[in-house]
């Protein structure tokens, strides 16, 4: 392994691989929504998700500044978090579509302040919006849980440039 110093590196060649490194940190696979008050609904792929407190229960993600999605956000009051299960691999094409095609044929139902929430994921988590907090190129989204639930079956993962099951050891 070669160490990279991030301060003195190229810089295209220090984003290839940070990115890279970031690859090996195994994450889940989530959609992120919101409905403006306007009725708007934007949503998309995220793996920036975490807990951040169990009392009260608060969670976070990133969202970067670029995102044709960040109007609806910055207008929203809550969002809701659906982790993806392992058998909803095949939306994944779904969800990356255009924003305006991005939710055509998934199944959704509205959750808190009309959160568009994907059926059958293996969680969803319905939030408040407590602070945002720009960091870089993203804004940082901290949420306090309102409502949630979970239902068995493996989440999908994403891992070093692909999506696989997680299997966990008896």
């Amino acid at each position: 392994m070669t160490p990279v110093d991030a301060r003195e590196a190229n810089a295209d060649h220090c984003a290839r691989e940070y990115r890279q490194a970031l690859g090996r940190v195994p994450t889940g696979v989530a959609f992120v929504s919101a409905r403006s008050p306007d009725g708007e609904a934007a949503g998309l792929l995220i793996n920036s998700f975490t807990s951040v407190s169990l009392a009260p229960p608060m969670v976070l993600w990133c969202l970067g500044l670029s995102s044709r999605s960040r109007p609806v956000f910055a207008a929203a009051s809550t969002y809701a978090v659906s982790v993806l299960s392992e058998d909803q691999r095949s939306l994944l094409s779904d969800l990356c579509r255009p924003l305006e095609k991005r939710l055509l044929g998934v199944s959704i139902r509205d959750g808190l302040g009309g959160a568009p929430i994907i059926e059958a994921a293996a969680a969803v988590f319905e939030c408040s919006i407590l602070t945002v907090s720009r960091a870089g190129d993203h804004e940082v989204f901290l949420g306090q849980v309102e409502r949630f639930e979970r239902r068995e079956g493996p989440p999908l993962a994403y891992l070093a440039g692909q999506y696989g099951r997680v299997h966990v050891a008896a």
